[in-house]
C-alpha cells in the first residue's frame, strides 16, 4: 500500500485535527502551512456557529448542515481524472485560445493548467493553490490569509450601521455577531486546490484569464481558496467559475476570495457560481485597494440550495475606485443571503454598488450593504443600489441598506426596490403579440444586460443567458 492511499484511508467524514494532519501530509506541505491549518482549526473549536439571534446570520438558519456526513477531501488518485467528466461548456473552455490561460479543479485538486510562454516569461504566475505552495512559497506564505481574508479577526463585531439616511448610529449595530469567523476558521484549517494569481509590476495582460472549478464527489465538502496579487501598475481580467453535479447527498462549499491590488493596479474579477441545487454554499471575499487602484468586481449566483456570501471591499489609499456589481436569480426553494460591505479606510476613494436579483417559486434572497466611512476617510464618494425582481408572489426579497458614517464631507447614498415586474413593460409587450411568458423572460433578460455586458468572454455571456432563460421557463 502507497504512502498517499494509506493517508488518505486517514480521511474520513465529518471535521478533525487528524483529518487536517492527514490532508496536510498527503499534500506534502511545508511545516509553517501545516501549523497555520491547525491554528485556524483551533480557532473554529472555539468559535461557535451562529446562533438564531445572531444579527447576521438571524435569515440563515445552519441547523440544516450534516458536518458528519461529508467527507472535506478527495484527492485525484481516488478516481482517474479525465476530460470527459467535465460538463462539456468546461471541456470547451480549455483550449479556448480568447482566454490567456485556464485552470481546471476537478473535485479537490487541480487537473489543467495552461499559459501562454510570454505571460511566464514576463514573470506571470497563474497555477492552482498546491502548486503555488511547491513552487512559490514566500508568496504564499506573505498573502493567503494574512491581510485579506483572516481566520484571527471578526471584522463586523465592531460595525455600528444605521439603516437611517441621515446616517447616525440607531442601535448597537450588530452586536456580539460571530461574523464569518465560524466558516473562515473552518476553510483556514481545510482549504484545498483554488487558484493562485500572482502579475508582476507594470505588466498588462489584454486577454481575460479563466478557472474552472466542478466537483460530482457525493458529500464532498469544498473548500477553494483564490488569491490574486497584483504589483504596482499591473492589469489583469480574472474570470471564475463554479459548478457541480445534481445528486441525492447533501454537500459543502466554504470559499474564500483574496484580492490584493497595489498602488495603480487594476483588476476586473467575475466570480460566478451555479452549484446544483443541493450544495450549501458559504465564502469571505476580501478586496484591498492601494492608492489609485481600481477593481470592477461582479458577483453572479444561480445555484445552491443555500448562499451566503460576506464580500468585503477595503479602501486603503487616497484615489482608489471600486465598481461593485452582482446578479443573482433564484427559483425553487433557493436562499440567497448576501452581506456587502464598502470599507473606506482612507478618504478620496469611490466606491460604487449595483446588485440585481429575480426570484420565482418560493426563492427567497436578503441582501445587506454596509458603506462604512471612517474617521480619516474625508472626501469618500460611495453610493449603494439593489434592485429585485419578484416573480412569483411566494417569493420574497429583503433589502437592507445601511451607512456608517464617521466623516462630515462625504457623500454616501442608498437605494433599493423590491416588486413584480414592471406592469406597463408587460403590457407593452403583450399588446404587440408577445405571449406573457416570452415578454417576462424578455424584461428579465433585459434587466440583468447591462450586468452581462461587463463580462469579456462571449461564451460565458452565452452560457448565463442560457442558465437565465431555463430558469424563467422553468
Amino acid at each position: 500500500m502507497s504512502d498517499n492511499v494509506a493517508t488518505l484511508k486517514k480521511i474520513e467524514t465529518g471535521f478533525s485535527k487528524d483529518t487536517i494532519e492527514a490532508i496536510s501530509q498527503l499534500k506534502h506541505e511545508p511545516d509553517w502551512l501545516r501549523a497555520r491549518r491547525l491554528e485556524a482549526w483551533h480557532l473554529y473549536e472555539e468559535t461557535p456557529m451562529p446562533p438564531a439571534n445572531d444579527e447576521l446570520w438571524r435569515r440563515t438558519a445552519v441547523s440544516g448542515l450534516k458536518f458528519n456526513s461529508v467527507v472535506p477531501f478527495a484527492d485525484g488518485a481516488e478516481r482517474p481524472i479525465i476530460t470527459a467528466a467535465l460538463p462539456d461548456k468546461f471541456q470547451q473552455a480549455i483550449n479556448d485560445h480568447n482566454a490567456s490561460g485556464v485552470l481546471v479543479q476537478y473535485n479537490s485538486v487541480g487537473t489543467h493548467a495552461r499559459l501562454g510562454d510570454d505571460l511566464k516569461q514576463r514573470g506571470v504566475i497563474f497555477c492552482d493553490l498546491d502548486a503555488a505552495i511547491r513552487d512559490h512559497p514566500a508568496l504564499v506564505r506573505e498573502y493567503m490569509m494574512t491581510k485579506a481574508v483572516t481566520f484571527t479577526e471578526n471584522r463586523y463585531a465592531s460595525a455600528k450601521p444605521s439603516t437611517s439616511t441621515s446616517g447616525k448610529h440607531e442601535g448597537g449595530g450588530y452586536g456580539n455577531t460571530v461574523g464569518d469567523l465560524p466558516f473562515t476558521t473552518l476553510h483556514g484549517a481545510f482549504f484545498s486546490g483554488g487558484t493562485f494569481l500572482y502579475v508582476p509590476r507594470n505588466v498588462v495582460i489584454e486577454l481575460p484569464l479563466q478557472t474552472l472549478t466542478y466537483f460530482d464527489q457525493p458529500g464532498l465538502a469544498m473548500f477553494t481558496h483564490s488569491l490574486v496579487v497584483l504589483e504596482e501598475g499591473a492589469s489583469v481580467k480574472l474570470i471564475e467559475e463554479y459548478a457541480s453535479k445534481a445528486t441525492e447527498a447533501q454537500r459543502f462549499s466554504s470559499g474564500a476570495v483574496e484580492l490584493i491590488l497595489k498602488p495603480g493596479a487594476m483588476l476586473q474579477y467575475f466570480h460566478l457560481q451555479d452549484f446544483a441545487q443541493n450544495v450549501w454554499h458559504f465564502t469571505s471575499q476580501t478586496a484591498l485597494l492601494e492608492k489609485d487602484s481600481s477593481l470592477t468586481w461582479l458577483v453572479g449566483t444561480l445555484g445552491s440550495e443555500t448562499t451566503k456570501a460576506f464580500l468585503d471591499c477595503k479602501m486603503l489609499g487616497k484615489g482608489t475606485n471600486a465598481n461593485l456589481l452582482g446578479f443573482f436569480f433564484g427559483d425553487g426553494k433557493q436562499h440567497f443571503d448576501q452581506h456587502t460591505f464598502q470599507n473606506h479606510i482612507i478618504g478620496h476613494s469611490t466606491s460604487d454598488l449595483l446588485y440585481k436579483g429575480a426570484l420565482k417559486d418560493s426563492a427567497y434572497s436578503a441582501f445587506r450593504g454596509l458603506i462604512r466611512v471612517n474617521p480619516e476617510a474625508q472626501r469618500s464618494d460611495a453610493y449603494q443600489a439593489n434592485r429585485n425582481v419578484l416573480l412569483s408572489q411566494h417569493s420574497h426579497a429583503d433589502s437592507i441598506p445601511e451607512l456608517e458614517i464617521e466623516a462630515n464631507d462625504v457623500r454616501c447614498t442608498h437605494g433599493a426596490t423590491v416588486g413584480p415586474i414592471d406592469s406597463d413593460q408587460l403590457f407593452y409587450l403583450m399588446a404587440r403579440g408577445i405571449p406573457k411568458t416570452e415578454a417576462e423572460r424578455l424584461i428579465v433578460e433585459g434587466f440583468f444586460d447591462p450586468l452581462m455586458q461587463k463580462i469579456p468572454l462571449e461564451s460565458i455571456r452565452e452560457e448565463l443567458a442560457e442558465a437565465i432563460h431555463a430558469k424563467i421557463g422553468a
